[in-house]
């Protein structure tokens, strides 16, 4: 949780009128004369913001749809006894007893169908009216545009008791895709992060007397030059003079969804506003950047240091490069999925995606975790105001398990990579290009440029762009009922 200072003014008094009737140095009727304004000074002191809501009792349930990549069990637990016992489900288990205890309130998981059909039936109850969900956790883009364009969701800036200033809510992120003015999808720190990370083999690191990259993305020298020369000093092969999944290598990964970040990780969108506040397609925007990314991409990519795996073969363990078999210096992941290490012996670093170079003075963070959205048919808007401001109040001690959860250790043990979590944690943004990725074909293909280019092996970005960019200009103009 992040903290806020405050300044606060404590009037003193003065020590010599606290000790002088001890040590004798008044005589007759002389008396130190003070008060309290002759000391007053200004202390900083640090204190934890709280949500100022009422305890209140709505004797309900606050039932949510999940469309996306949110786990069930870090959403709502309803029963320990249910459980297995650990950190993160005691947390979650947790954080939902004190919202029923300020609210009278219980977290629902309520079934709206997969990440496909959620949307439409959202979208049925609103236009009948019903109030049978208060929140929805999106898919990534799936559905989402859908929920947009239908007029099925609540403007959650106009809930009162929310306070998008409060540290636990992601205000940059959700400024990025308002419509129209209106906060329609939301983000705070109940939305437990999937982004795209890098992991790192410290024994790799060791053996070939490389030094550790958390001093470098602190002082903000991680940039990709500095992966790529890193992950260029590894490379051998097992003897059998074949370049397989079973050699070792600088950096590997899912030649597909995990290079796309690398745009975001670059300062670089897909889809930005433009001077009248309308979404376009934004690659012409930084176009000799993009040629610049691509080519140092498909490079890596196609260089005997890197092992990436096509599009078709995730899932193929004859294809993929398991980093937990420790011959991988580097690998691009998914932050969800490091639970996978909990029970290797392998040991592990987590970095951000690196900056593009040391001009840049933020690391970004796409998300891939989907929104929170409330559907407009809710019938108490002040309830629902309150529970999102508790949900993102209370889930500190459930990031910190989930932390935990995700490195396989307490977070004592494990500083550095704690504090690597919490920066990528702090540096998530959106982009309105994946969010819009099913507008358009066109604007999916716009997505996944980079992925496609290096699989292909065709660096013909120009062309790409200008073939696909009316089409996925169209799909937003109608989606956002633009132009």
């Amino acid at each position: 949780m992040k903290k806020t200072k405050l300044i606060r003014l404590f009037a003193l008094f003065l020590s010599v009128l606290l000790i002088l009737p001890t040590v004798g140095c008044a005589t007759g009727d002389e008396t130190a004369n003070t008060t309290p304004s002759d000391s007053a000074a200004e202390t900083e002191v640090e204190t934890e913001y709280k949500p100022d809501i009422d305890v209140k009792d709505y004797d309900c349930d606050f039932n949510i749809v999940i469309g996306g990549t949110f786990s069930r069990d870090s959403i709502a637990i309803e029963d320990m006894e249910d459980t297995k016992a650990g950190d993160l489900e005691t947390a979650v288990y947790e954080r939902g007893i004190k919202i029923k205890d300020h609210l009278g309130v219980s977290l629902v998981h309520q079934d709206a169908g997969d990440w496909i059909s959620y949307a439409a039936n959202v979208n049925k109850t609103v236009q009948a009216g019903d109030d049978s969900y208060q929140m929805v956790l999106t898919h990534v883009y799936q559905g989402l545009t859908d929920l947009v364009t239908s007029n099925a969701l609540y403007d959650i800036g106009e809930l009162d008791a929310v306070n998008l200033s409060a540290p636990y809510w992601a205000s940059d992120l959700m400024e990025e895709v308002k419509v129209e003015d209106k906060y329609l999808l939301g983000y705070n720190d109940f939305c437990l992060s999937s982004v795209n990370l890098i992991v790192f083999n410290k024994d790799l690191m060791k053996e070939y007397n490389l030094t550790e990259p958390y001093g470098d993305v602190r002082n903000k020298t991680w940039t990709l030059d500095k992966l790529i020369s890193i992950a260029s000093v590894v490379s051998a092969d097992d003897g059998d003079g074949k370049w397989t999944n079973k050699d070792t290598y600088g950096i590997s990964g899912w030649g597909w969804v995990p290079l796309i970040s690398l745009v975001t990780s670059s300062d670089m969108k897909i889809v930005d506003r433009n001077d009248i506040g309308d979404f376009t397609v934004a690659y012409d925007n930084n176009s000799e950047k993009m040629i610049d990314l691509i080519e140092k991409v498909m490079t890596m990519y196609n260089a005997e240091y890197s092992y990436f795996w096509k599009s078709t073969e995730n899932g193929n363990a004859e294809a993929m490069l398991n980093f937990a078999g420790g011959n991988a210096l580097f690998q691009l992941y998914s932050s969800s999925a490091l639970t996978a290490f909990r029970e290797e012996e392998l040991r592990f670093g987590v970095l951000p995606y690196p900056l593009w170079d040391e001009k840049q003075t933020e690391y970004k963070s796409l998300n891939w975790n989907g929104m929170m959205g409330v559907p407009g048919s809710i019938r108490n808007p002040d309830m629902v105001g309150e529970v999102l401001e508790l949900m993102g109040y209370y889930t500190a001690d459930v990031k910190d398990a989930y932390y935990e959860k995700l490195l396989g250790t307490k977070l004592a043990e494990a500083p550095d990579d704690a504090e690597m979590l919490d920066i990528i944690w702090n540096s998530q943004v959106s982009d309105v290009g994946l969010i819009a990725c099913n507008s358009s074909g066109s604007m999916d293909a716009l997505v996944y440029l980079i992925p496609k280019i290096c699989e292909s092996g065709r660096n013909n970005y120009s062309s790409y762009v200008r073939s696909h960019s009316r089409g996925a200009q169209k799909g937003l103009d109608k989606v956002f009922k633009q132009g």
